[in-house]
């Protein structure tokens, strides 16, 4: 047993010291992005919001035509973001990634957000994502801007470990007797304490206190990381029932061919969900695919959600499925990004979400510390004993 404890505690300082810069990146970028959504608004505010207008909004074909002239023959649109309010521009992006590169701009090959006025079909701002602020911030959180190849898989097991140090912490917090100082030791921070023991109990104590969270906010994250443990969840949850494929199939004898069936589509999912937060079309490559919508129907919130397919060549409602369509593992699923950014109850678990992966980000540092005192302290020891006993001279 005391063999199992001294692993343990090797366990947590060593592993702790090598994965300590990786999670202190990982959760300060994740504290940023838990208010991008509130704070991209504000900091663009230029190109976020237009003055509103008693005329209709342009056809999403024409905004589309000016947004591929603005960009130039080089660059292919893949989706539309807008919201159905009177005051917000239509974000169109290009974008392109090559899977093996290696570094931020060796993994976006190009990374544009084009803003488009909806009531002119003017082209408000072409932004080059690759170097905004916010996405670098997002870069740096999911692959440390090293590309996916290498950094994705790197901060994946950094979070591992940090997942293996949040339980080893647990066992290394357990008071071996429970009297009653040694749960005012366990429970209480001493926050007149000096430094070094203030910083001790809020690596200790606030760890514990937030180690549910914890958990959660990096389990969530792994179901990015690694595949198998997103289809882990579902398994778990679906309780052993297969993935389920969705298939929406074009019937070629029933198509009625339309002059801009995307436009007849747009106006329709308009008509639709009129209320709705955020409607997103993809545009694809292949021209005999459904043109799709995503709709995300309550605010930041992914789990509230229809999809939407339509007749590419007609522009005629085929078919959709949404949260209430969804099975039990697929539900949980939905769910992960609204629980790993706090988004799932608002304002108040965003801003504990916010405070959770502030703490995660205050553990790595906290722990350096522990043990940089408990090792400058050995040596401040070791000069004393030499002090104490000099080299006596002959006479």
């Amino acid at each position: 047993m005391k063999r199992l404890a001294q692993l343990n505690a090797w366990f947590h300082l060593w592993f702790g010291l090598l994965s300590g810069t990786i999670v202190f990146v990982v959760s300060i970028t994740g504290c940023i992005y838990v208010f991008i959504d509130d704070l991209k608004p504000i900091v663009y505010s230029e190109r976020f919001f237009v003055e509103p207008q008693q005329a209709p909004f342009k056809p999403v074909s024409e905004m589309l035509a000016n947004v591929r002239e603005a960009l130039g023959p080089a660059y292919s649109v893949s989706r539309c973001d807008f919201q159905p309010t009177a005051n917000r521009t239509w974000v169109f992006r290009a974008m392109d990634i090559n899977p093996e590169g290696f570094g931020h701009s060796g993994y976006y090959r190009y990374y544009f957000r084009v803003y488009v006025n909806p009531y002119t079909a003017e082209v408000v701002h072409l932004e080059n994502t690759n170097r905004e602020f916010f996405q670098m911030v997002l870069s740096l959180h999911t692959h440390l801007m090293l590309g996916k190849k290498i950094g994705k898989p790197l901060v994946g097991w950094s979070v591992v470990v940090f997942v293996l140090l949040l339980i080893s912490g647990l066992i290394l917090w357990w008071p071996k007797k429970w009297s009653r100082n040694s749960l005012r030791r366990i429970f209480v921070v001493r926050w007149r304490a000096r430094f070094k023991r203030l910083n001790y109990d809020l690596h200790k104590t606030v760890g514990f206190y937030l180690l549910i969270p914890a958990l959660i906010l990096a389990l969530t994250g792994l179901v990015y990381s690694f595949p198998w443990v997103a289809n882990s969840v579902y398994f778990v949850f679906s309780g052993g029932q297969p993935n389920v494929v969705r298939e929406v199939r074009v019937h070629p004898a029933e198509q009625k061919p339309s002059p801009i069936p995307m436009d007849r589509a747009f106006a329709d999912i308009l008509k639709s969900f009129p209320n709705a937060d955020m409607i997103s079309m993809r545009f694809r490559d292949d021209a005999a695919a459904p043109i799709d919508f995503q709709v995300r129907k309550v605010k930041s919130r992914t789990y509230h959600f229809e999809w939407a397919f339509y007749d590419p060549a007609s522009g005629d409602f085929l078919s959709s499925y949404g949260t209430d369509d969804l099975n039990s593992g697929e539900k949980v699923r939905a769910m992960n990004f609204d629980l790993h950014v706090g988004s799932f109850m608002g304002w108040g678990s965003k801003i504990f979400m916010f405070i959770t992966s502030l703490v995660c980000a205050s553990l790595p540092v906290t722990g350096f510390l522990v043990w940089y005192y408990k090792k400058s302290g050995k040596r401040k020891g070791r000069c004393r004993r030499f002090v104490r006993h000099p080299i006596r001279r002959p006479v």
